[in-house]
C-alpha cells in the first residue's frame, strides 16, 4: 500500500499499523451527536474490510536514511495475515546497513506479528477519545478531520488526526506520535500514513516516521506497501461467526 495494520499495527499496523494520554485524570469533553455518527460510519467501513476477507499478503519495502554516520539500509518482506492466525513474514531482500536491519528492520517485523495475535483492531471507542475538528481536502479528497486522543499508553496507539473520506468514511491519512516508544532505536517518531483504495476499502499505502534522537540523529523511517494479495473469507467462517452472535446473550 502508499496505504493495518499496527492499523495503524503494524499501521497501520503497522502499522498502519498504527501509529497518547498520559495515565492521569483527565477532563472528558462532551461528544457531539455528529462525531458520534461520523466515528460510527467509521469503525463500521474498518470491519467491513475484515467481515469480507480471511487473508491477505502485501510487500513491504523498508527504507531508513540517517543524518547520522550516514548510514542506509533497505528491506523487503512480504506479510501475511490470517484473520484467525495473525500475522508471518518472509523476508526477501536486504541491504544495506547490518546495525539499522538488526536494531531497526527486524525489531519492526517482529513487534507487527507479535501485535497482530492482540487485539486486531485498534480504532474503536475502546482505545480512543474521538473529537471532530472540522474538515479539509487531502490529495483530492474531502475529509473529516478527526483528532484521536489514546486512553493508554500503548505503541500501537497515536496522538493524533485522520483524515476520513466524506464519502464512504474510509481512513485516507493519519498523523501523530505513538503513546510508547517503538524501540530503543526508533523511539517515539513523528509518523504520516497514506492509504488507497483497493477493493472498495482503503488500505496502508505508505508510512513516513520521522526520527530525531541521539543514537541515529535525524533519520527517516519508510514504509511501502504494495502488492496486496486477497483471499475472501471461507462461507464456513462467516456462518460460524453469525451463529456465535446470534447465540451471544
Amino acid at each position: 500500500m502508499r496505504n493495518g495494520y499496527p492499523i495503524l499495527a503494524t499501521v497501520m499496523p503497522a502499522a498502519l499499523l498504527v501509529w497518547g494520554v498520559y495515565d492521569v485524570a483527565l477532563a472528558v469533553p462532551t461528544v457531539s451527536p455528529e462525531t458520534n455518527r461520523i466515528v460510527d460510519e467509521m469503525i463500521r467501513q474498518q470491519e467491513g474490510r475484515f467481515d469480507r476477507i480471511g487473508s491477505f499478503s502485501r510487500l513491504q519495502h523498508y527504507s531508513v536514511t540517517t543524518g547520522r554516520f550516514g548510514l542506509k539500509a533497505e528491506l523487503v518482506a512480504r506479510v501475511h495475515r490470517d484473520r484467525r492466525q495473525g500475522k508471518t513474514y518472509e523476508v526477501i531482500s536486504r541491504s544495506g546497513s547490518q546495525v539499522i536491519q538488526s536494531h531497526v528492520f527486524d525489531p519492526l517485523l517482529e513487534a507487527e506479528v507479535e501485535t497482530s495475535h492482540q487485539t486486531p483492531e485498534l480504532l474503536t471507542r475502546e482505545f480512543y477519545s474521538f473529537r471532530l475538528v472540522g474538515e479539509a481536502t487531502f490529495d483530492g479528497h474531502q475529509c473529516y478531520l478527526l483528532e484521536t486522543q489514546p486512553k493508554q499508553n500503548e505503541k500501537r496507539l497515536l496522538k493524533g488526526k485522520l483524515w476520513l473520506n466524506k464519502e464512504d468514511f474510509g481512513i485516507v491519512h493519519a498523523e501523530g506520535k505513538p503513546t510508547e516508544s517503538l524501540s530503543f532505536w526508533v523511539g517515539k517518531p513523528m509518523i504520516l500514513q497514506d492509504f488507497t483504495k483497493l477493493g472498495g476499502y482503503w488500505w496502508a499505502a505508505r508510512r513516513h516516521s520521522y526520527i530525531d534522537n541521539m543514537w541515529l540523529g535525524k533519520a527517516d523511517l519508510v514504509i511501502e506497501y504494495s502488492d496486496y494479495q486477497f483471499e475472501p473469507r471461507r462461507a464456513e467462517d462467516i456462518t460460524e461467526a453469525q451463529a456465535m452472535a446470534s447465540a451471544t446473550p
